[in-house]
């Protein structure tokens, strides 16, 4: 269950928000909570969202992020989600000093996916967004059935790596008069 700052920690994000404007970032309201390392393993399995439709991938990276964190392996110290308002999840075991260095690198982040061309786009209610997917799946589950569900969500993830994530930044550039009025 996600906790807020500690009033220590917020004073300390408060002076970092300062000094990050200072330095001109700017970034939509961003709220920090405070996971465990188990809990911030399966925010992270969902793919940084902390709600996703029911299926099998989580629970296969949520087992992968928790034994490289069990064995030493990985750690992950932030999880960012570019919404606004920006939520910021920092795990409960860092030291005062991680806490105060990954909030202000959260804020770096706060301010590229505000400002960056690529995020330009982005939908910004994204947690919203994954939670009435959630709510459509499960409903879908009730309807038809979890195997029928299941093997068509498969089915789509099975595509996920042939999507060119930079498409929609290409322009497609007219052909030239020069090349139209060649014969075949």
């Amino acid at each position: 269950m996600p906790r807020s700052l500690t009033p220590r920690l917020e004073d300390l994000r408060k002076e970092i928000e300062g000094h990050a404007r200072e330095f001109g970032l700017d970034f939509f309201e961003t709220v920090f909570e405070i996971l465990s390392y188990d809990e911030l393993n399966m925010v992270a399995a969902y793919g940084g969202f902390p709600t996703r439709y029911p299926h099998w991938r989580w629970g296969m990276d949520y087992e992968q992020l928790s034994k490289g964190y069990e064995y030493g392996l990985s750690k992950i110290y932030e999880l960012v989600i570019n919404n606004d308002p920006c939520f910021a999840y920092l795990l409960e075991a860092n030291a005062e000093v991680d806490q105060k260095l990954v909030m202000a690198h959260v804020y770096g982040h706060c301010d590229f996916f505000k400002n960056n061309f690529s995020f330009r786009h982005t939908n910004r209610r994204m947690i919203d967004e994954m939670a009435n997917h959630a709510t459509r799946v499960s409903r879908w589950i009730d309807k038809l059935g979890v195997e029928r569900v299941e093997d068509f969500v498969d089915r789509c993830l099975s595509l996920e790596n042939l999507i060119d994530q930079h498409a929609p930044h290409i322009a497609a550039t007219p052909t030239p008069s020069w090349l139209k009025s060649r014969p075949s």
